[in-house]
């Protein structure tokens, strides 16, 4: 149990360190204190996403409620997975990522 706990807590820091590094990074861009690419300015929000969607998956089904018209009730109203609307998206995001960088590779950046 200790374990879990702990991975809970370093996933937790992560998420919350490339959000910092993020934010960090932005501000310092745009203050024209780096002067680097604006995909490594935007990497530590992708890896933020990476971490979320591992922590999101990896969760546990909630359990039914005990009463049975509300099983019903949940039964009839079909429920959109978030696996289908988070993946595509984060296929897009790394999609973008590849392409301007294999761009900037061949323009001589």
């Amino acid at each position: 149990m200790r374990w879990r706990r702990l991975a809970k807590s370093l996933q937790a820091f992560s998420s919350h360190t490339a959000l910092f590094c993020f934010t960090l990074l932005l501000l310092l861009k745009l203050d024209h204190h780096i002067f680097s690419s604006w995909w490594i300015v935007f990497f530590p929000l992708f890896v933020f996403h990476l971490i979320v969607a591992r922590v999101r998956f990896s969760l546990p089904a909630p359990s039914a409620p005990h009463n049975r018209h509300i099983i019903e009730v949940f039964i009839k109203v079909p429920a959109v997975s978030l696996k289908i609307v988070f993946l595509p998206l984060l296929a897009f995001e790394i999609t973008i990522l590849v392409d301007n960088n294999v761009q900037g590779s061949t323009t001589g950046k």
